[in-house]
């Protein structure tokens, strides 16, 4: 399935574009956005990659792996892993790998609306 997902996508356009695209999306987490860019007038959110989406590592991140988080919500997930970002910002007790599992379904989410468009 998700072979077809990143094939579709690349048929699409590139991994650049994606992140565009993605940077202009709300917050998955909290509908929000970062900053307001007066020189375009657009609200943006950094593409934050979910790191375990594939081949990742030092230096690389995945190609069309990444959701639109604002800058606070990604530096909790970034330092302190997406279980801390879940519980501080949507509450309950989110274990490590159900909060995996959802950011997961929030990459596959975000690359399915860029797909379909």
């Amino acid at each position: 399935m998700i072979d077809a997902l990143l094939l579709r996508a690349r048929e699409k356009g590139t991994d650049e574009e994606f992140r565009a695209w993605v940077q202009k999306q709300p917050s998955c987490i909290s509908a929000r956005f970062s900053e307001w860019l007066d020189d375009i007038g657009e609200w943006r959110n950094p593409a934050c990659h979910v790191r375990r989406a594939g081949k990742s590592g030092t230096a690389y991140k995945e190609p069309y792996a990444c959701i639109p988080l604002t800058h606070e919500e990604h530096r909790i997930q970034h330092d302190r892993g997406e279980a801390a970002c879940l519980n501080r910002f949507l509450g309950g007790e989110w274990s490590s790998d159900v909060a995996s599992d959802w950011f997961d379904e929030q990459r596959l989410h975000y690359l399915r609306m860029w797909v379909d468009l």
